[in-house]
This record gives C-alpha cells, structure tokens and sequence, in this order.
C-alpha cells in the first residue's frame, strides 16, 4: 500500500513537474539568427527570407544555420533560471513572425499575436508584441562622413545606430520590442543588437539599404519576462511619491521664509 502511495507521489510530482515546466512566466533566455530589414521601395523586394511587397518595409527573421525562416535559435547558457527551463533551448527553439512596414508602428501600441512562439520543452507560452520603441539617438551624425563615436536613430525608426572603433567604424544597431503573454499578468521585453564586421559604419549600411534595397546581418537578443505592477501597487507608488514631493516643497516653503 506504501508502495502505491509513493509511486503515485513519484509519478504526481512529475507530473506537476511537466506541467509548470510548460508554462514561462519569469525569468529570460537568448535567442540568436539572422535578421533581413528591406527599404521600402516601389517595387517588389526578395530576400533570401521572403519577398516585401512594393512601398512596404520588413524585417524577416532566420536561423543561425540559415536554413529556416521566421525560426530563430535558443541558447542553453545561463539556463534554468526563473522558471525558464533549459529544455527550452536549440537549435529553431522559437517560432517568430515576420513583420511588414514596422516603421508605421514604431512609437505606437500594436498588437501582432503569437509574435513567438516555442517549439521545446512542452512550453505553452506565447509572446503577444504590442509595442515597438523609437530610437533614443538624433538623426544629427545620420548623414555625415563616417567617424568612429558617431550615433544615430532616423526618424520614425526602431534602431540605434552606434560607429564603435576601429578608426574606419564598426556599426552596431540595437532595438527593443515589448509585449504581453497569453499568462495574465505576464510582460516580456526584447532587447536586440546586431553587429556589423569591422570597417562597415552605419553610412554604409544605409547604402547598401538603399542600392540593394536590404541588408542581412546576425543578431542576439535577450527576452525577460516580467510581472506586471498590480494597479493598487502602482497607485500606492503615485501617492507615495506624491507625498514625498509635497514634503518637500513645503520644507522648500519653509526655508524660503527663513531666508525673507
């Protein structure tokens, strides 16, 4: 009878076990590939990822090996961790969608669907991408000849473009995505980089943009999952802050009168 008891107790556990394991709600992972961003031109642009339609800008994704669109890689380093498990983790561990005239989207809330998706370790999670960050640079250095220390972000983009050393520049682009998941309460957020090879500033990316109407380079990104503030906490935090700020300008009031 003991027995039956600890085998059911075994096999519970590991039931639960599987069962947790297929639902993410914090913690982060890596993720690695290739991404395509077209220039959005008058007429058809193919990529090895995908063909955009005339007058619309995308940005494709690809796996490390080059051989599986809207499929991106899933690094085991830094696993388990939270309650991301690294089963998670390989080769076209993620599914993630291609996106169409992203610049009409930057800065706005959007709403794109099982943006990712994961394809092991029974996760069940989905990543809903509901907003799209500006980028934080003037579009000053955009046009100027290529220095090293140069930055740039052209209006209405998504990227952040830095010309690191060596002298002749070596460009780096980073970009942030941000959303909800289908697990109430669940917020995620993606933070991209992509490095160009040495000798290629950020002014010859964008004329290789514009004369073969796209570039292709690999990228990493980091994806954390985050709880969202509960409303009563984040109103606590506005009063609180209200009160501190009263308090101080009303010792400000004091000191003032001090000094009259």
């Amino acid at each position: 009878m003991n027995l039956k008891i600890f085998g059911a107790a075994v096999l519970f556990a590991g039931f639960a076990q599987s069962s947790f394991g297929a639902i993410i709600s914090n913690g982060f992972f890596d993720i690695s590939g290739t991404v395509f961003i077209t220039n959005p031109e008058s007429t058809l642009v193919s990529t090895p990822a995908g063909n955009c339609p005339a007058n619309r800008s995308c940005v494709y994704w690809q796996d490390g090996a080059g051989t599986h669109n809207e499929e991106v890689d899933i690094s085991a380093a830094g696993l388990p961790n939270g309650n991301i498990p690294t089963s998670i983790a390989g080769n076209d561990g993620a599914n993630m969608l291609d996106l169409l005239s992203p610049p009409d989207l930057v800065g706005s809330t959007i709403n794109v669907p099982d943006f990712m998706t994961f394809n092991n370790g029974g996760i069940t999670t989905t990543l809903t991408l509901t907003y799209i960050a500006l980028g934080i640079y003037s579009s000053t250095d955009c046009g100027l000849t290529a220095a090293v220390g140069q930055t740039c972000s052209e209006p209405g983009s998504m990227f952040n473009w830095v010309n690191n050393p060596p002298p002749s520049g070596q460009a780096t682009a980073t970009w942030v995505f941000e959303g909800t998941t289908n697990t109430p309460g669940v917020l995620w957020i993606g933070n991209f980089t992509s490095q160009f090879p040495a000798n290629t500033p950020f002014q010859t990316v964008f004329s290789e943009l514009s004369n073969g109407g796209y570039v292709e380079n690999t990228f990493s990104g980091t994806i954390t999952l985050i709880q969202a503030p509960e409303p009563g906490t984040i109103g606590l935090l506005a009063i609180g802050a209200g009160l501190v700020a009263t308090r101080f300008l009303l010792r400000k009031r004091r000191s003032q009168k001090r000094i009259l």
